[in-house]
């Protein structure tokens, strides 16, 4: 929530508006349901690997549903999570979120993209939301806050994931 909270404030101080929507990595939907508490205006996406897309069946189901039996591998091993939890399952469903899944390969064009484009490091699971809205799975608001995060990523798998 504390990001949800300073990029909000730092929105407001450049161009007077709020954030309109959410488009956030997600795992065990700790990041999603503190940005879904602090901008309690803001439409919520979720974003999750392809078959790793747990929350997202969750909120589409209306119950916690586990990954399915033997899901896929994935580079975005910090969203392998294999049930969601109640709370912040809870808050995301009052919230009306919709949650999607990414491929690898969007993922992988997420990170190069965020590499050339903003010089920026991200791991493969801190990729997902911003491959999300570059895959066209999203359509961005006009005050989208995308969540991009970590740089811990093996350089090699970097360079591997970047390489196009």
């Amino acid at each position: 929530g504390s990001a949800a909270i300073e990029a909000a404030s730092q929105l407001k101080s450049q161009t007077g508006g709020a954030f309109d929507q959410v488009v956030a990595c997600c795992g065990g939907g700790g990041l999603a349901s503190g940005c879904a508490l602090a901008l309690p205006e803001a439409d919520i996406v979720v974003v999750e690997p392809d078959g790793w897309d747990d929350m997202g069946n969750s909120l589409r189901k209306g119950r916690i549903e586990p990954v399915q039996p033997n899901p896929p591998p994935t580079s975005c091993d910090a969203l392998q999570t294999l049930q969601v939890a109640e709370l912040t399952f809870g808050i995301l469903k009052r919230r009306g979120t919709i949650g999607i899944s990414v491929s690898e390969a969007e993922v992988q064009a997420a990170m190069r993209a965020a590499f050339e484009r903003l010089h920026i490091v991200l791991e493969p699971g801190g990729a997902a939301a911003l491959a999300a809205v570059l895959a066209g799975r999203v359509q961005a608001a006009q005050n989208t806050l995308v969540t991009l995060s970590g740089g811990n990523v093996d350089p090699v798998m970097f360079r591997q994931m970047t390489a196009g």
